[in-house]
């Protein structure tokens, strides 16, 4: 790693972009975090809003315009602020990202939980009550479960889980410790972690014979860029040379806000 270009956190890449453009999310960001328990995380391109610990939406900044998840606008409208209308006010250019309209039963974490594990000869994933669920270890937390849950992704050894999905993480404990067959906790991939905060149209892939530690970020055949982790460290590069590396950062948000910009400023 001796031979790759550094660019220092601050670099300037505003140049990608029109000049009036990031203030439509400074002006967003500000209005949001007036509302009590919200909180913010964001770069240049991503916007992505928490309420108390839970994702409420995000705001993806690829253009001329914002795309907004409706699931924001709406968590948005229970504390009375109007997100829609504000940004008609403020002039700000958005539509809302649309998706399949898919129907899931809905199932209460009071009713009797059963597990179904894949038929692999050692699984290590399954459905809870119909959702999915796997479980992983990671270098720096050890084993954990991850759960699907109306859309949303959830991990055994984060604090701020809802209350109501302890009964589902107990459970599969539960059934880990008492089932003789033994069960083999895989490390997810980077490419699955970075495809949770790609928007719309982009797509990750993982590199072959990099173990999971590096992956392609692609949104045409000619609009692409690699993403690879070693050690605390995310790397950014347009090409699988890494004497090119354009950005170094510890922090995994920011490193797919490197890699669309990266991917935005390609022909």
């Amino acid at each position: 790693m001796d031979d790759y270009v550094y660019i220092p956190d601050d670099f300037d890449f505003s140049f990608l972009y029109d000049d009036d453009d990031p203030s439509w999310l400074d002006a967003i960001i500000a209005e949001i975090e007036q509302l009590e328990g919200f909180r913010v995380e964001h770069n240049e391109l991503i916007l992505k809003v928490w309420h108390y610990g839970t994702e409420a939406g995000a705001c993806y900044h690829l253009g001329s315009h914002l795309d907004i998840t409706p699931t924001l606008i709406n968590e948005l409208a229970k504390y009375d602020l109007d997100l829609e209308a504000f940004m008609a006010a403020s002039d700000i250019n958005y539509q809302l990202i649309t998706h399949k309209s898919i129907k899931h039963p809905i199932f209460r974490p009071d009713l009797h939980l059963s597990i179904q594990w894949s038929k692999d000869l050692h699984p290590n994933d399954g459905y809870i009550n119909g959702h999915y669920f796997g479980y992983h270890r990671n270098y720096y937390h050890g084993d954990y479960i991850e759960l699907v849950y109306r859309h949303q992704i959830y991990q055994s050894n984060w604090s701020h889980n809802p209350d109501y999905l302890k009964p589902y993480f107990d459970a599969i404990w539960k059934e880990i410790q008492e089932k003789e067959i033994f069960r083999h906790p895989k490390e997810i991939s980077l490419g699955s972690k970075v495809a949770n905060y790609l928007p719309w149209g982009f797509k990750a892939y993982k590199v072959k014979g990099s173990a999971g530690s590096q992956c392609k970020i692609q949104r045409t055949i000619r609009q692409y860029c690699y993403l690879k982790k070693c050690g605390n460290q995310y790397y950014i590069s347009p090409t699988e040379d890494w004497q090119f590396i354009a950005r170094v950062t510890p922090d995994l948000f920011k490193a797919v806000g490197i890699a669309l910009e990266m991917i935005g400023s390609s022909n």
